[in-house]
């Protein structure tokens, strides 16, 4: 047997791969499905299968690429994507390397509606306490909606075989297309300016795409705004819409919401009917319970003869008075003991004796403060006047009474003779009056 005309398994896969990587047919793939198995990688790779109903295909989208994404590859998508197919050698198969991903319409208005629904949530929109009482009897009613859609008169009839006494007024409005998301706004606002009871924002069923303009954030924010209490019935039962969520109250249908509207007459007949029974019953039993009552107060022997009743009360108006001079001596008794008890407690705690005593300890320091002040007033006294007889003692003028004097030159002390030049003019100053006097000879010897 000639082996040479046998492929290795290598081989035969790389021809494959050759094959696949010239095709420009699976260059640049386009593909849609439904991801499945999605495994993200520490690395940022992200593998993951696309099937249908019929086919699985596996794929793997790489980091650069990934790193592109504006939404998170998750079980379950319907996406749309762009590649090229490819073998991977090492396991012989053929998958398809993922360049561009995104969410397939229907999916994008999805994540779009969780985007929004997230928004109003975090804003508060959703809160219990912020949902407004539909009024149970209303006079008028506003519907906003399709005149010519088959809900309408579904509605219609409902509200009037339920409550004739309601007036409904249509604001004519475009539920779907271009000019829906302004057309709702708009008649929104007019219905709310009109002073109505209630208004019902209303459509019928119909896809995702259908219903997409009550899933609109600036819609759902008009709801929310509202002043007058709304009602949504839009879509079938298993319908939500964003507005479902903001509005006071959520419909499954169109219909239900006209029923959640109103009351029905037929159940507030049957109230009233039942409510003028027990009405009825109560007034009788009343009735018959004050007519034996009265009979018995009339057969009672004391309405017989007046005077009775007359005693009787005036002896408990005596015994009553009674009760209250015991009471009041007993309660002026127990005032004066316990004020005697306070008089009592206040003469122990009486300040005076703590005055007595601070008072005489006070006129004793003073007495010893005055005492003191003498004598240091004296001592001070005797000290002046010493220091005024040794100041005197040692005074020029009466050094100069013992026959001294002092010789000034030029207004200055003359204490050397070296001071004066001969023919100098001098100043002498005794005890009383002073002389001027010509240098006549300086003798600098102080022997002489």
């Amino acid at each position: 047997m000639d082996s040479n005309k046998y492929l290795t398994v290598q081989s035969l896969t790389k021809y494959i791969k050759y094959k696949f990587d010239k095709d420009p047919y699976l260059q640049r793939v386009f593909l849609k499905g439904e991801l499945s198995n999605v495994k993200h990688h520490s690395n940022g790779h992200i593998y993951f299968s696309v099937k249908d109903d019929a086919s699985v295909i596996n794929a793997v989208m790489f980091r650069y690429d990934a790193e592109k994404l504006d939404f998170k590859a998750e079980e379950g998508q319907n996406v749309l994507l762009s590649g090229n197919i490819t073998i991977y050698e090492k396991r012989g198969q053929y998958q398809l390397y993922v360049k561009e991903m995104q969410i397939d319409g229907v999916g994008q208005l999805f994540l779009k509606l969780e985007e929004n629904k997230k928004y109003l949530e975090e804003k508060g929109y959703f809160k219990a306490d912020l949902k407004k009482t539909i009024p149970r009897f209303p006079e008028h009613i506003a519907i906003v909606s399709s005149s010519t859609s088959a809900a309408i008169k579904d509605m219609i009839t409902t509200l009037t075989r339920r409550y004739p006494l309601v007036k409904v007024s249509l604001y004519n409005t475009y539920v779907q297309g271009g000019l829906s998301k302004q057309s709702v706004i708009n008649n929104l606002m007019a219905a709310d300016k009109l002073g109505v009871d209630t208004i019902i924002l209303a459509r019928g069923g119909g896809s995702i795409e259908d219903l997409w303009t009550f899933n609109e954030l600036d819609v759902a924010m008009t709801v929310a705004n509202l002043k007058t209490p709304i009602i949504t019935g839009v879509g079938h039962e298993t319908d939500f819409t964003l507005v479902d969520f903001v509005s006071d109250l959520r419909a499954p249908t169109p219909t239900a919401a006209a029923e959640q509207a109103v009351p029905n007459q037929r159940d507030l007949q049957v109230k009233l009917e039942e409510f003028n029974r027990q009405t009825t019953y109560q007034l009788k039993n009343k009735i018959s319970t004050d007519r034996k009552q009265l009979e018995n107060l009339a057969s009672y022997y004391k309405f017989k003869n007046p005077n009775l009743l007359y005693i009787e009360q005036t002896e408990k108006l005596h015994d009553f008075n009674k009760n209250i001079e015991r009471s009041m001596v007993k309660q002026l008794t127990l005032f004066k003991h316990q004020l005697d008890r306070l008089n009592t407690s206040l003469s122990y705690m009486s300040p005076s004796p703590s005055i007595n005593k601070y008072q005489q300890d006070l006129n004793r320091y003073r007495d010893g403060l005055y005492r003191g002040v003498r004598k240091v007033h004296r001592q001070k006294t005797e000290s002046l006047n010493n220091n005024i007889q040794v100041l005197e003692s040692v005074s020029p003028t009466q050094i100069l009474k013992r026959g001294y004097s002092f010789t000034t030159f030029n207004n200055k002390i003359v204490s050397d003779a070296k001071e004066l030049n001969k023919g100098d003019f001098v100043d002498i100053s005794f005890s009383t009056g002073s002389v001027t006097a010509e240098v006549i000879e300086v003798n600098e010897d102080d022997k002489k």
